[in-house]
């Protein structure tokens, strides 16, 4: 008799529980408003024009404008060159987790989706996170860049920050779009022999 009371208590428990779940608080945290951070950077190249076996630096200044957000990445991707070792190198970086480098192959999330949809990177890359990104926060990333090759060396900048909400939760916000069909900002440097 005692086992029936017990189940039956927690029977009720239950079904309070799923009824508070699925007929009030849903309102409740619908009616919250949404967390927007908001990424920024700027870039610095030290030189535009160098010749073959120089080395430029990129320094990057990332940072969220915006509220309180779980993950900020800031993208560095380079569309002339199929590898970094040997051409990139970081000589600063103090964002929180350690640096991603994407090869190319390797699949990739695409389109704002937050892994949702992926792709195939047809160029390498370097990801720079920080997790959590609080409002305000600051961080570099610098590095050494010597083309093995004549011509324009391109690098395409990118930072998200996750939750994406909206258009302000990456950052370029239109323009080129790279191989994850999202936007990016290019800089480039003319490589003489």
């Amino acid at each position: 008799m005692r086992k029936i009371l017990i189940y039956s208590i927690i029977g009720i428990f239950i079904i309070v529980y799923f009824s508070l779940t699925i007929f009030i608080l849903p309102e409740r945290y619908l009616s919250n408003e949404q967390l927007v951070p908001q990424p920024y950077f700027e870039v610095v190249m030290s030189d535009s024009d160098i010749f073959l076996g120089d080395s430029f630096r990129l320094n990057i200044v990332s940072e969220n404008r915006g509220d309180y957000g779980d993950i900020h990445i800031l993208s560095t991707s380079f569309p002339t060159i199929s590898k970094i070792d040997g051409i990139v190198e970081i000589a600063t970086y103090d964002f929180t987790q350690s640096s991603v480098h994407v090869e190319v192959g390797d699949e990739i999330g695409a389109k704002y989706s937050g892994g949702l949809e992926s792709t195939i990177a047809k160029y390498p890359s370097i990801e720079a996170m920080n997790r959590p990104i609080l409002p305000g926060a600051k961080n570099h990333l610098d590095l050494i860049i010597t083309p093995e090759k004549i011509g324009i060396f391109t690098i395409y900048v990118k930072s998200i920050d996750i939750p994406h909400t909206s258009s302000l939760s990456h950052y370029p916000d239109s323009g080129i779009l790279d191989h994850q069909d999202e936007y990016v900002l290019d800089y480039s440097v003319n490589v003489n022999p």
